[in-house]
């Protein structure tokens, strides 16, 4: 019966540290319109994304990676892979690429036969109807991304 309490005390203190820390990614500053927003990735600590309703992928040759991104939560995660194995291995984990906290579409792009292994591009559209761009280091897993906020699109 003492097992039980513990496990269950353990699976209650887990929840509301999941709810805890959820929240207060929701609370993080946004950068000025116009200005740009740099995030360095916690590449020991990868996050777990969950409520995701948008996906997208883009490859690029040079570093033998492909791209995958999905708005969860309102934000946008990247996971890079290794395509370069055989099978195609994960590299780092889901990692939460910056830029807005209200995002309900993004998209990838990355030059495919990039010779120099250029950026790859994350746009995120948010709830407000603004349109943001990330433009972040190729690499595995994917580096830093710094956002720029676009013009609002026509209404």
């Amino acid at each position: 019966m003492e097992q039980k309490r513990k496990i269950a005390a353990a699976l209650t203190a887990t929840a509301v540290m999941t709810v805890m820390g959820a929240g207060g990614a929701a609370a993080q500053a946004q950068p000025e319109a116009g200005k740009a927003a740099r995030l360095v990735h916690a590449q020991s600590n990868p996050v777990r994304p969950h409520r995701c309703y948008d996906i997208d992928s883009a490859g690029n040759e040079f570093r033998h990676a492909k791209y995958v991104s999905a708005v969860c939560d309102g934000r946008v995660y990247v996971l890079s892979v290794n395509e370069s194995t055989a099978p195609p291995t994960p590299v780092g984990g889901w990692q939460f690429v910056g830029g807005p906290s209200n995002v309900v579409d993004a998209t990838l792009a990355s030059n495919v036969f990039d010779v120099g292994g250029g950026p790859v591009l994350v746009t995120a559209l948010t709830s407000k109807g603004n349109v943001w761009e990330g433009v972040c280091a190729n690499t595995l897993p994917l580096g830093p991304c710094t956002f720029t906020q676009l013009p609002k699109p026509p209404q």
